[in-house]
């Protein structure tokens, strides 16, 4: 079932803010991996920050269709792991650059499904023109 315009925008505007937390993880990674002191208020503002990828993310991962999902499940358990900034720190080395690039595997995953909604925003859906593609080569064979 295509999704209506509506939804689209919805989705959009869940995905944008989704990717816009998304961002800030990676801040919350360079201050845990950082030297600096974690107060506690930025344990506070991550734990919560946690939680509104988690509300977003059920949000958009009941509502995408397959081609627009972009591995919440794997966000979320990435998350889960990343229990506080301090437990962050104290990971090796190894662990870090693995979260890295999971961190940045998931912002690439997450700009795309932005991307297609974007596309689909403007009247353009995949799924839709590809079908009318296959029914067209079938026609011309005959």
């Amino acid at each position: 079932m295509a999704l209506t315009l509506e939804e689209i925008a919805e989705l959009q505007e869940s995905s944008e803010k989704l990717l816009g937390f998304w961002m800030r993880i990676k801040l919350v990674f360079m201050k845990a991996f950082s030297e600096g002191e974690i107060a506690p208020d930025q344990e506070s503002a991550y734990l919560q920050l946690k939680s509104e990828i988690s509300r977003l993310n059920r949000g958009l991962s009941d509502k995408l269709t397959t081609g627009l999902k972009f591995e919440g499940e794997k966000m979320m358990e990435m998350l889960k792991n990343a229990m506080t900034m301090e437990h962050l720190r104290s990971q090796p080395i190894s662990e870090k650059q693995n979260i890295y690039a999971t961190w940045h595997r998931l912002f690439i995953k997450l700009t795309r499904t932005l991307g297609a909604l974007e596309v689909m925003q403007m009247g353009y859906h995949p799924a839709v023109h590809r079908e009318r593609l296959k029914s067209m080569a079938v026609t011309k064979k005959k």
